[in-house]
């Protein structure tokens, strides 16, 4: 039966989901996960999340988790994919995210033997759980703590893809070795020694008292930078080229440069020119303080070692190396894996395509933009 409302108008559909009645998957998928929240709560501290010092990847990783959105049997039974519900690793539970990276044995196990401090709070909701960690970690265990999450969920995809789980020994060393050189690569900034100033002396003149001061006060040294450098060569065409990433302890940009390369026969004397080019563009910039970071693990053999001489071409661009080096007021050469080179790596890649030299002093260029 028809009641008329408003003879005056015709019929028409309406969505209660957006103010001018119109529907749009946008206000579809609001109405939707707005229905679907938690009822015990949210996760409130997503600015500390985004704020931790740890690796792009990881932080990707934490969200993910927070978010409920892993690939586990639960959640694939709810999208209607028909697969075992019991956990690969223990193959006791139905898995989820929480019991998964926390409630499992196996995971429980490698918890046990981390020596950290876990929250011993009952619930099966991975984000009630890592909220209660931030409050009991400082950022040293938290950086731990990622570490063992990230490899623990590794562990469980080598379960369900290879049928193989390795011991929680190793788990936990692959998890402290990436947190070690997480570390190395990013420094936390050691803390300045402060002393309390002394009582001035009512006999002393405050033109004396400043001079005093003066003559006891120490200037401040050179700023230490952290300059990535790494060098691509295409062997099809002989293409190659260069991109280094100037940053301060803290992991801030400061500046960028890439290009292409000249003269290149190999991978290895591309990655020996990048460094040399590094060197000479830091000098030319006035730094003093400075550790090179690079992935050729064979070029850091070579630098750090003097008494190789190659007498080659690739042999004279170690020798400038070295001399450049020599110059500053301290230069260090480090090796870290391509996984952590990767910003240079980024920059060295797109610069195939650049015909000149480029550098940003500004502003980081739009390939590693989102990193800062």
């Amino acid at each position: 039966m028809k009641i008329p409302i408003s003879p005056e108008y015709d019929d028409t559909w309406y969505w209660h989901g957006d103010p001018r009645g119109e529907y749009s998957v946008k206000s579809g998928y609001k109405q939707v996960m707005g229905n679907y929240q938690q009822t015990d709560g949210v996760f409130t501290k997503w600015l500390s999340l985004w704020k931790l010092k740890i690796p792009p990847k990881w932080r990707m990783f934490l969200w993910r988790a927070i978010s409920d959105i892993f690939p586990t049997t639960t959640n694939l039974i709810i999208k209607r994919v028909y697969v075992d519900p019991r956990c690969a690793m223990c193959g006791l539970s139905q898995e989820d995210t929480m019991h998964a990276l926390v409630l499992c044995d196996f995971a429980r196990n490698i918890w046990d033997k981390s020596n950290l401090t876990i929250p011993n709070i009952i619930t099966n909701i991975f984000y009630v759980w890592f909220d209660e960690l931030l409050n009991v970690l400082d950022s040293d265990g938290i950086l731990y703590a990622v570490a063992i999450l990230y490899n623990v969920w590794r562990a469980r995809n080598r379960a369900v893809w290879e049928a193989t789980l390795p011991r929680p020994e190793v788990v936990l060393k692959t998890a402290a070795a990436a947190k070690l050189a997480w570390t190395r690569v990013h420094p936390q900034p050691t803390a300045l020694a402060t002393t309390l100033p002394a009582m001035p002396n009512p006999l002393q003149g405050s033109a004396e008292l400043h001079a005093a001061n003066l003559l006891t006060a120490e200037p401040p040294g050179p700023p230490r930078r952290l300059c990535r450098v790494d060098g691509g060569y295409m062997q099809e065409t002989g293409q190659a080229a260069l991109g280094a990433v100037l940053l301060d302890t803290d992991g801030g940009y400061v500046s960028a440069y890439s290009g292409p390369l000249q003269g290149c026969s190999s991978p290895l004397m591309a990655e020996a020119l990048t460094c040399k080019e590094a060197l000479s563009w830091l000098k030319d910039r006035g730094e003093q303080n400075i550790e090179v970071y690079m992935d050729c693990l064979t070029l850091h053999r070579y630098l750090t070692t003097p008494t190789v001489v190659l007498r080659t071409y690739l042999g004279y661009d170690i020798d400038t190396c070295r001399l450049i080096a020599s110059s500053f007021q301290s230069c260090s050469f480090h090796f870290i894996p391509r996984l952590e080179n990767h910003l240079a790596h980024a920059l060295a890649t797109t610069a195939y395509q650049q015909t000149a030299t480029m550098y940003w002093d500004l502003l980081p260029p739009d390939i590693i933009s989102a990193y800062f």
